[in-house]
Protein backbone atom coordinates (compact mmCIF):
# COMPACT_ATOMS: atom_id res chain seq x y z
CA UNK A 1 0.00 0.00 0.00
CA UNK A 2 1.39 3.43 -0.98
CA UNK A 3 1.23 6.69 0.93
CA UNK A 4 -2.15 7.62 -0.60
CA UNK A 5 -3.80 4.51 0.83
CA UNK A 6 -4.27 2.74 -2.52
CA UNK A 7 -3.27 -0.93 -2.71
CA UNK A 8 -2.25 -2.05 -6.22
CA UNK A 9 -4.11 -5.23 -7.23
CA UNK A 10 -3.62 -5.29 -11.03
CA UNK A 11 -2.12 -3.10 -13.79
CA UNK A 12 -3.91 0.26 -13.54
CA UNK A 13 -6.23 -0.91 -10.73
CA UNK A 14 -6.01 -0.15 -7.01
CA UNK A 15 -8.18 -0.95 -4.00
CA UNK A 16 -8.99 1.39 -1.15
CA UNK A 17 -11.78 1.22 1.42
CA UNK A 18 -13.46 -1.78 -0.16
CA UNK A 19 -13.66 -0.23 -3.66
CA UNK A 20 -11.47 -0.51 -6.75
CA UNK A 21 -10.10 2.60 -8.43
CA UNK A 22 -8.47 2.98 -11.85
CA UNK A 23 -5.30 4.98 -12.38
CA UNK A 24 -5.83 6.73 -15.72
CA UNK A 25 -4.70 9.72 -17.75
CA UNK A 26 -7.41 12.28 -18.51
CA UNK A 27 -6.63 15.32 -20.65
CA UNK A 28 -2.91 14.72 -20.22
CA UNK A 29 -3.02 14.44 -16.41
CA UNK A 30 -2.87 11.29 -14.31
CA UNK A 31 -5.86 10.93 -12.00
CA UNK A 32 -8.04 8.42 -10.18
CA UNK A 33 -11.41 7.15 -11.41
CA UNK A 34 -13.72 5.10 -9.18
CA UNK A 35 -15.19 1.92 -10.67
CA UNK A 36 -17.99 1.66 -8.11
CA UNK A 37 -17.28 -2.01 -7.51
CA UNK A 38 -14.96 -4.27 -5.51
CA UNK A 39 -15.02 -7.07 -8.12
CA UNK A 40 -11.72 -7.26 -10.01
CA UNK A 41 -13.25 -8.74 -13.18
CA UNK A 42 -15.87 -6.02 -13.39
CA UNK A 43 -13.28 -3.34 -12.70
CA UNK A 44 -11.08 -4.62 -15.55
CA UNK A 45 -14.01 -4.45 -17.99
CA UNK A 46 -14.82 -0.89 -16.93
CA UNK A 47 -11.18 0.18 -17.32
CA UNK A 48 -11.01 -1.38 -20.79
CA UNK A 49 -14.24 0.35 -21.84
CA UNK A 50 -13.06 3.70 -20.50
CA UNK A 51 -9.79 3.45 -22.47
CA UNK A 52 -11.63 2.52 -25.65
CA UNK A 53 -13.89 5.56 -25.29
CA UNK A 54 -10.84 7.79 -24.79
CA UNK A 55 -9.39 6.52 -28.06
CA UNK A 56 -12.66 7.12 -29.91
CA UNK A 57 -12.96 10.65 -28.54
CA UNK A 58 -9.36 11.40 -29.49
CA UNK A 59 -10.24 10.55 -33.10
CA UNK A 60 -13.55 12.45 -33.07
CA UNK A 61 -15.72 9.32 -33.03
CA UNK A 62 -18.91 9.41 -30.97
CA UNK A 63 -19.15 6.79 -28.28
CA UNK A 64 -22.19 4.59 -27.80
CA UNK A 65 -22.86 6.20 -24.44
CA UNK A 66 -22.78 9.69 -25.92
CA UNK A 67 -25.22 8.63 -28.64
CA UNK A 68 -27.50 7.10 -26.02
CA UNK A 69 -27.41 10.27 -23.94
CA UNK A 70 -28.25 12.33 -27.00
CA UNK A 71 -31.23 10.13 -27.83
CA UNK A 72 -32.45 10.48 -24.25
CA UNK A 73 -32.17 14.29 -24.27
CA UNK A 74 -35.69 15.70 -23.96
CA UNK A 75 -36.90 19.06 -25.17
CA UNK A 76 -37.52 20.03 -21.55
CA UNK A 77 -33.85 19.49 -20.69
CA UNK A 78 -32.79 21.49 -23.75
CA UNK A 79 -34.98 24.37 -22.59
CA UNK A 80 -33.62 24.12 -19.05
CA UNK A 81 -30.04 24.43 -20.33
CA UNK A 82 -31.00 27.33 -22.60
CA UNK A 83 -32.69 29.22 -19.77
CA UNK A 84 -29.82 28.51 -17.37
CA UNK A 85 -27.44 30.03 -19.93
CA UNK A 86 -29.52 33.24 -19.98
CA UNK A 87 -31.15 32.71 -23.41
CA UNK A 88 -28.05 33.88 -25.33
CA UNK A 89 -27.88 34.86 -28.99
CA UNK A 90 -26.28 32.63 -31.65
CA UNK A 91 -23.02 34.46 -30.96
CA UNK A 92 -23.38 33.79 -27.23
CA UNK A 93 -24.11 37.41 -26.43
CA UNK A 94 -26.63 38.41 -23.74
CA UNK A 95 -30.03 39.72 -24.76
CA UNK A 96 -31.94 42.64 -23.28
CA UNK A 97 -33.80 41.84 -20.07
CA UNK A 98 -37.20 42.50 -21.67
CA UNK A 99 -36.33 40.15 -24.54
CA UNK A 100 -35.39 37.36 -22.14
CA UNK A 101 -38.59 37.95 -20.19
CA UNK A 102 -40.69 37.64 -23.36
CA UNK A 103 -38.87 34.44 -24.37
CA UNK A 104 -39.46 32.83 -20.99
CA UNK A 105 -43.20 33.52 -21.26
CA UNK A 106 -43.38 32.20 -24.82
CA UNK A 107 -41.60 28.95 -23.87
CA UNK A 108 -44.38 27.91 -21.45
CA UNK A 109 -46.70 26.44 -24.12
CA UNK A 110 -43.67 24.98 -25.95
CA UNK A 111 -42.65 23.10 -22.82
CA UNK A 112 -46.23 21.96 -22.23
CA UNK A 113 -46.45 20.43 -25.73
CA UNK A 114 -42.89 19.21 -26.45
CA UNK A 115 -41.36 18.91 -22.96
CA UNK A 116 -41.26 15.10 -22.65
CA UNK A 117 -40.36 14.46 -26.28
CA UNK A 118 -36.83 13.36 -27.19
CA UNK A 119 -35.28 16.30 -29.04
CA UNK A 120 -33.85 14.11 -31.84
CA UNK A 121 -37.32 12.79 -32.72
CA UNK A 122 -38.79 16.19 -33.64
CA UNK A 123 -39.68 16.76 -37.30
CA UNK A 124 -40.92 19.77 -39.21
CA UNK A 125 -44.38 18.18 -39.36
CA UNK A 126 -44.50 18.49 -35.56
CA UNK A 127 -44.53 22.27 -36.03
CA UNK A 128 -47.78 21.98 -38.00
CA UNK A 129 -49.28 19.83 -35.23
CA UNK A 130 -48.16 22.36 -32.63
CA UNK A 131 -49.77 25.17 -34.63
CA UNK A 132 -53.07 23.25 -34.75
CA UNK A 133 -52.84 22.56 -31.01
CA UNK A 134 -52.29 26.23 -30.20
CA UNK A 135 -54.95 27.42 -32.63
CA UNK A 136 -57.43 24.98 -31.13
CA UNK A 137 -56.92 26.34 -27.62
CA UNK A 138 -54.89 23.37 -26.43
CA UNK A 139 -52.80 25.49 -24.06
CA UNK A 140 -54.67 26.25 -20.83
CA UNK A 141 -53.51 28.83 -18.29
CA UNK A 142 -54.87 29.29 -14.78
CA UNK A 143 -55.63 32.88 -13.74
CA UNK A 144 -56.22 34.01 -10.16
CA UNK A 145 -58.75 36.78 -9.80
CA UNK A 146 -59.26 39.10 -6.88
CA UNK A 147 -60.54 37.12 -3.95
CA UNK A 148 -58.48 34.05 -4.83
CA UNK A 149 -60.84 32.66 -7.46
CA UNK A 150 -58.96 30.56 -10.03
CA UNK A 151 -60.14 30.56 -13.64
CA UNK A 152 -58.83 28.38 -16.46
CA UNK A 153 -58.55 29.93 -19.90
CA UNK A 154 -57.78 28.37 -23.26
CA UNK A 155 -55.36 30.57 -25.22
CA UNK A 156 -54.79 30.78 -28.95
CA UNK A 157 -51.35 31.82 -30.09
CA UNK A 158 -52.14 32.93 -33.64
CA UNK A 159 -49.63 32.47 -36.46
CA UNK A 160 -47.44 35.32 -35.27
CA UNK A 161 -47.29 33.96 -31.73
CA UNK A 162 -46.63 30.39 -32.93
CA UNK A 163 -43.76 31.60 -35.12
CA UNK A 164 -42.17 33.38 -32.16
CA UNK A 165 -42.57 30.37 -29.87
CA UNK A 166 -41.01 27.99 -32.41
CA UNK A 167 -38.21 30.49 -33.07
CA UNK A 168 -37.32 30.52 -29.38
CA UNK A 169 -37.37 26.70 -29.36
CA UNK A 170 -35.03 26.73 -32.35
CA UNK A 171 -32.70 29.07 -30.43
CA UNK A 172 -32.53 26.52 -27.62
CA UNK A 173 -31.71 23.76 -30.11
CA UNK A 174 -28.93 25.89 -31.60
CA UNK A 175 -27.32 26.17 -28.19
CA UNK A 176 -27.56 22.38 -27.72
CA UNK A 177 -25.85 21.89 -31.09
CA UNK A 178 -23.12 24.34 -30.11
CA UNK A 179 -22.52 22.31 -26.94
CA UNK A 180 -22.43 19.03 -28.92
CA UNK A 181 -25.53 17.74 -27.15
CA UNK A 182 -27.32 17.49 -30.51
CA UNK A 183 -25.88 16.82 -33.94
CA UNK A 184 -28.30 19.14 -35.73
CA UNK A 185 -31.20 21.48 -35.07
CA UNK A 186 -34.36 19.50 -35.91
CA UNK A 187 -36.22 22.73 -36.79
CA UNK A 188 -33.73 23.87 -39.43
CA UNK A 189 -35.56 24.81 -42.61
CA UNK A 190 -38.85 25.68 -40.94
CA UNK A 191 -40.78 28.39 -42.79
CA UNK A 192 -42.88 31.00 -41.01
CA UNK A 193 -46.65 30.72 -40.89
CA UNK A 194 -47.02 34.49 -40.79
CA UNK A 195 -47.60 36.27 -44.09
CA UNK A 196 -45.91 39.66 -44.31
CA UNK A 197 -48.98 41.47 -45.63
CA UNK A 198 -51.06 40.17 -42.73
CA UNK A 199 -48.76 41.71 -40.10
CA UNK A 200 -50.18 44.90 -38.64
CA UNK A 201 -47.44 47.51 -38.38
CA UNK A 202 -47.34 50.25 -35.79
CA UNK A 203 -48.28 52.85 -38.41
CA UNK A 204 -51.64 51.08 -38.73
CA UNK A 205 -52.36 51.65 -35.02
CA UNK A 206 -51.33 55.29 -34.90
CA UNK A 207 -53.93 58.02 -34.31
CA UNK A 208 -54.48 61.12 -36.41
CA UNK A 209 -53.93 64.53 -34.77
CA UNK A 210 -57.70 64.80 -34.37
CA UNK A 211 -57.87 61.32 -32.88
CA UNK A 212 -55.06 62.07 -30.44
CA UNK A 213 -56.86 65.20 -29.27
CA UNK A 214 -60.07 63.22 -28.74
CA UNK A 215 -58.26 60.51 -26.76
CA UNK A 216 -56.44 62.88 -24.43
CA UNK A 217 -59.51 65.10 -24.08
CA UNK A 218 -61.74 62.15 -23.16
CA UNK A 219 -59.25 60.99 -20.53
CA UNK A 220 -58.89 64.45 -18.99
CA UNK A 221 -62.65 64.94 -18.87
CA UNK A 222 -62.83 61.80 -16.75
CA UNK A 223 -59.95 62.92 -14.54
CA UNK A 224 -57.58 60.29 -15.89
CA UNK A 225 -54.98 63.02 -16.26
CA UNK A 226 -51.94 60.80 -15.68
CA UNK A 227 -52.87 58.45 -18.53
CA UNK A 228 -53.63 61.40 -20.80
CA UNK A 229 -50.21 62.89 -19.97
CA UNK A 230 -48.48 59.62 -20.85
CA UNK A 231 -50.34 59.29 -24.17
CA UNK A 232 -49.41 62.84 -25.16
CA UNK A 233 -45.82 62.40 -23.99
CA UNK A 234 -45.34 59.28 -26.14
CA UNK A 235 -46.82 61.05 -29.17
CA UNK A 236 -44.67 64.18 -28.72
CA UNK A 237 -41.40 62.38 -27.91
CA UNK A 238 -41.47 59.28 -30.12
CA UNK A 239 -40.24 57.12 -27.21
CA UNK A 240 -41.15 53.50 -26.68
CA UNK A 241 -43.36 53.04 -23.65
CA UNK A 242 -40.60 51.01 -21.98
CA UNK A 243 -38.24 53.98 -22.41
CA UNK A 244 -40.74 56.55 -21.11
CA UNK A 245 -42.12 54.88 -17.97
CA UNK A 246 -38.81 54.76 -16.00
CA UNK A 247 -38.07 58.47 -16.59
CA UNK A 248 -37.64 60.72 -13.56
CA UNK A 249 -37.82 64.49 -13.27
CA UNK A 250 -34.04 64.54 -12.86
CA UNK A 251 -33.75 63.52 -16.53
CA UNK A 252 -35.78 66.52 -17.72
CA UNK A 253 -33.67 69.57 -18.60
CA UNK A 254 -36.07 72.31 -19.64
CA UNK A 255 -33.23 74.83 -19.76
CA UNK A 256 -31.38 72.99 -22.52
CA UNK A 257 -34.55 71.61 -24.05
CA UNK A 258 -33.62 67.94 -23.62
CA UNK A 259 -34.86 64.82 -21.85
CA UNK A 260 -32.14 62.26 -21.13
CA UNK A 261 -33.33 58.72 -21.88
CA UNK A 262 -31.98 55.19 -21.82
CA UNK A 263 -32.77 53.58 -25.16
CA UNK A 264 -33.98 50.01 -25.54
CA UNK A 265 -32.75 47.57 -28.20
CA UNK A 266 -29.27 49.10 -28.07
CA UNK A 267 -30.67 52.32 -29.48
CA UNK A 268 -28.67 55.46 -30.25
CA UNK A 269 -29.00 59.14 -29.32
CA UNK A 270 -29.67 59.14 -25.54
CA UNK A 271 -31.85 62.25 -25.50
CA UNK A 272 -35.16 63.60 -26.73
CA UNK A 273 -35.54 67.16 -27.99
CA UNK A 274 -38.25 69.11 -26.15
CA UNK A 275 -40.58 70.63 -28.75
CA UNK A 276 -42.93 73.51 -27.85
CA UNK A 277 -45.88 71.13 -27.38
CA UNK A 278 -43.78 68.79 -25.24
CA UNK A 279 -42.49 71.70 -23.14
CA UNK A 280 -46.04 72.87 -22.44
CA UNK A 281 -47.01 69.35 -21.43
CA UNK A 282 -44.00 68.91 -19.13
CA UNK A 283 -44.58 72.22 -17.36
CA UNK A 284 -48.20 71.25 -16.72
CA UNK A 285 -47.14 67.83 -15.45
CA UNK A 286 -44.55 69.44 -13.19
CA UNK A 287 -47.26 71.37 -11.34
CA UNK A 288 -49.07 68.10 -10.61
CA UNK A 289 -46.01 65.96 -9.80
CA UNK A 290 -46.23 63.86 -6.63
CA UNK A 291 -43.23 61.59 -7.24
CA UNK A 292 -39.73 61.68 -8.67
CA UNK A 293 -41.11 59.59 -11.55
CA UNK A 294 -42.86 61.25 -14.47
CA UNK A 295 -45.45 58.48 -14.61
CA UNK A 296 -45.72 56.83 -11.18
CA UNK A 297 -48.04 53.94 -10.39
CA UNK A 298 -51.31 55.01 -8.72
CA UNK A 299 -50.76 52.24 -6.16
CA UNK A 300 -47.06 52.79 -5.39
CA UNK A 301 -45.54 56.20 -6.32
CA UNK A 302 -42.04 54.72 -6.13
CA UNK A 303 -42.75 52.43 -9.09
CA UNK A 304 -43.67 53.32 -12.69
CA UNK A 305 -47.08 52.58 -14.18
CA UNK A 306 -47.85 49.10 -15.44
CA UNK A 307 -47.42 48.74 -19.20
CA UNK A 308 -50.33 46.38 -19.74
CA UNK A 309 -52.69 48.64 -17.78
CA UNK A 310 -51.85 51.55 -20.08
CA UNK A 311 -52.41 49.40 -23.19
CA UNK A 312 -55.80 48.20 -21.96
CA UNK A 313 -56.90 51.71 -21.03
CA UNK A 314 -55.89 53.11 -24.42
CA UNK A 315 -57.77 50.32 -26.21
CA UNK A 316 -60.86 50.95 -24.08
CA UNK A 317 -60.83 54.67 -24.90
CA UNK A 318 -60.66 53.95 -28.62
CA UNK A 319 -63.63 51.58 -28.36
CA UNK A 320 -65.61 54.16 -26.41
CA UNK A 321 -64.87 56.91 -28.93
CA UNK A 322 -65.34 54.53 -31.90
CA UNK A 323 -61.82 55.32 -33.14
CA UNK A 324 -59.49 52.89 -34.91
CA UNK A 325 -57.38 50.81 -32.52
CA UNK A 326 -54.36 52.70 -31.13
CA UNK A 327 -51.37 51.23 -29.29
CA UNK A 328 -48.52 52.86 -27.33
CA UNK A 329 -46.12 51.94 -30.15
CA UNK A 330 -48.55 53.52 -32.57
CA UNK A 331 -47.89 56.81 -30.76
CA UNK A 332 -44.22 56.39 -31.72
CA UNK A 333 -45.37 56.05 -35.33
CA UNK A 334 -47.48 59.19 -34.84
CA UNK A 335 -44.32 61.10 -33.98
CA UNK A 336 -42.58 59.74 -37.10
CA UNK A 337 -45.49 60.70 -39.36
CA UNK A 338 -45.62 64.24 -37.95
CA UNK A 339 -41.86 64.57 -38.42
CA UNK A 340 -42.02 63.38 -42.04
CA UNK A 341 -44.85 65.74 -42.86
CA UNK A 342 -42.87 68.55 -41.22
CA UNK A 343 -40.07 68.06 -43.74
CA UNK A 344 -37.48 66.00 -41.79
CA UNK A 345 -35.58 63.32 -43.68
CA UNK A 346 -35.87 59.66 -42.76
CA UNK A 347 -32.25 59.65 -41.57
CA UNK A 348 -32.92 62.56 -39.23
CA UNK A 349 -36.08 60.94 -37.88
CA UNK A 350 -34.27 57.64 -37.26
CA UNK A 351 -31.72 59.47 -35.13
CA UNK A 352 -34.41 61.36 -33.22
CA UNK A 353 -36.24 58.17 -32.24
CA UNK A 354 -32.92 56.46 -31.44
CA UNK A 355 -33.23 53.63 -33.97
CA UNK A 356 -29.81 52.38 -35.06
CA UNK A 357 -31.29 50.65 -38.13
CA UNK A 358 -31.36 54.02 -39.86
CA UNK A 359 -33.70 55.52 -42.48
CA UNK A 360 -34.72 52.13 -43.94
CA UNK A 361 -36.95 51.25 -40.99
CA UNK A 362 -38.68 54.63 -41.19
CA UNK A 363 -39.84 53.89 -44.72
CA UNK A 364 -40.72 50.21 -44.20
CA UNK A 365 -42.16 50.14 -40.69
CA UNK A 366 -42.95 53.55 -39.24
CA UNK A 367 -43.31 55.56 -42.41
CA UNK A 368 -46.70 56.97 -43.33
CA UNK A 369 -48.16 60.07 -44.98
CA UNK A 370 -51.77 60.99 -44.39
CA UNK A 371 -54.26 61.55 -47.20
CA UNK A 372 -54.69 65.27 -46.55
CA UNK A 373 -50.93 65.81 -46.74
CA UNK A 374 -50.61 63.73 -49.92
CA UNK A 375 -53.48 65.65 -51.53
CA UNK A 376 -51.84 68.97 -50.72
CA UNK A 377 -48.54 67.74 -52.16
CA UNK A 378 -50.24 66.39 -55.28
CA UNK A 379 -51.71 69.82 -55.96
CA UNK A 380 -48.18 71.16 -56.26
CA UNK A 381 -47.43 68.93 -59.26
CA UNK A 382 -47.33 70.67 -62.65
CA UNK A 383 -47.91 68.99 -65.96
CA UNK A 384 -47.48 71.95 -68.35
CA UNK A 385 -44.89 74.64 -68.83
CA UNK A 386 -45.72 78.33 -68.40
CA UNK A 387 -43.52 81.25 -69.38
CA UNK A 388 -41.83 83.03 -66.51
CA UNK A 389 -44.18 85.25 -64.56
CA UNK A 390 -47.40 83.63 -65.83
CA UNK A 391 -49.68 81.48 -63.71
CA UNK A 392 -50.88 78.07 -64.88
CA UNK A 393 -54.61 77.49 -64.90
CA UNK A 394 -55.70 75.77 -61.72
CA UNK A 395 -52.39 76.37 -59.90
CA UNK A 396 -52.10 79.11 -57.25
CA UNK A 397 -49.88 82.00 -58.33
CA UNK A 398 -47.81 81.93 -55.15
CA UNK A 399 -46.26 78.55 -56.12
CA UNK A 400 -43.09 79.14 -58.16
CA UNK A 401 -43.02 77.95 -61.78
CA UNK A 402 -41.00 74.86 -62.65
CA UNK A 403 -37.56 75.54 -64.09
CA UNK A 404 -37.05 74.82 -67.80
CA UNK A 405 -34.38 72.19 -68.43
CA UNK A 406 -34.55 72.18 -72.25
CA UNK A 407 -36.87 73.41 -75.00
CA UNK A 408 -38.69 70.04 -75.01
CA UNK A 409 -38.42 68.78 -71.42
CA UNK A 410 -38.94 70.11 -67.93
CA UNK A 411 -38.89 68.81 -64.38
CA UNK A 412 -41.50 69.10 -61.63
CA UNK A 413 -40.05 69.86 -58.20
CA UNK A 414 -42.22 67.47 -56.16
CA UNK A 415 -41.65 67.56 -52.51
CA UNK A 416 -39.84 64.41 -51.44
CA UNK A 417 -41.72 61.64 -49.64
CA UNK A 418 -39.81 62.49 -46.48
CA UNK A 419 -41.43 65.93 -46.52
Amino acid sequence: MNATGFDRIAPGLYRRGGLIYARVRDKGKRTWRGTGTNDLTTARKLLKKWREEQVLQAHGIETAEAALNRNRLTVGKVLDAYIAAGCPTKKMRPKAAITVQNELKALHPVRRYFGERAAVTLKLSDCDKYRDWRGGGGYVVTLTRKGGEQVKRHTRGGDRGVDLELTYLSNAFNLAVRRSELKANPLTGRTDYTVAEDVRHCREVAPTPEGLAKITGWLRDRRETAVADLVAFLAYSGLRIGEALPLTWATVNLGEGLVNVKREKRGVNPWVAITPELETLLRQMETRATSELLFPSPFDPSKPRDVSAVRHRLAAVCRELKLPHVTPHGLRSYFVTQARQSGLTDAEIAMLIGDKTGPAIIATTYGDLRDDHLLAQARRVRHTFAPSGEAISGIPENIPACPQDSPRTHTSPMVSKAA
